[in-house]
């Protein structure tokens, strides 16, 4: 039985591999990347474990939730002093990897991290269109899902108001054919 949080939603609407869901507030804590896709995400993953394992000011142990997630962004669009557990990308290889905290922590009880590249999100409630794929995350697979989403959208006359962001929800020792992904956009 896998005891680890995972970030909720509520199903609005369900078309095959794409789902409407309603999301509430909740906390990122998400570091900068800037590396190719696999090397980025590998880094920032490090640095954000790193964090909840205990190199925090309390030395605090936070249990990992799921998804842990990555965005490309570009180089001039400035992270908020507080961030999702995401990863984004950009055309210049910067990613922001986001680790979302246990529902039971708030903005003023978390631990500050010793690592000061490490900063936090409050992300509000909001709704997201989302598509759900197994395999590795590898570039030209979330890409290939990205252009799919994307049309969905355009057909359902929505439009995104985020990056794109790819979530995984296993650890990496699990074969591709069994992990779960997802690629995510605020609508």
């Amino acid at each position: 039985m896998d005891l680890t949080e995972t970030l909720g939603y509520d199903i609005l609407k369900q078309d095959g591999d794409i789902e409407l869901r309603q999301y509430g507030s909740y906390i990122l804590a998400q570091v900068e990347a800037s590396s190719d896709m696999k090397g980025a995400t590998y880094s920032g993953f490090m640095k954000l474990f790193n964090y909840i394992s205990g190199n925090n000011t309390n030395k605090a142990k936070i249990l990992m939730t799921i998804p842990v997630t990555e965005e490309q962004v570009s180089a001039s669009e400035k992270i908020p002093m507080t961030a999702p557990v995401t990863t984004e990308r950009s055309s210049n290889d910067l990613y922001v990897i986001s680790f979302v905290m246990p529902s039971n922590y708030s903005m003023e009880t978390l631990p500050e991290p010793k690592d000061k590249s490490i900063t936090f999100r409050q992300v509000p409630p909001h709704r997201a269109a989302v598509i759900k794929f197994s395999g590795r995350m590898k570039e030209e697979l979330a890409e290939k899902k990205i252009e799919e989403l994307k049309q969905w959208l355009r057909n359902n006359h929505l439009e995104p108001m985020s990056n794109f962001i790819m979530a995984q929800f296993n650890p990496p020792w699990i074969p591709g054919f069994m992990r779960h992904n997802e690629i995510m956009v605020e609508i």
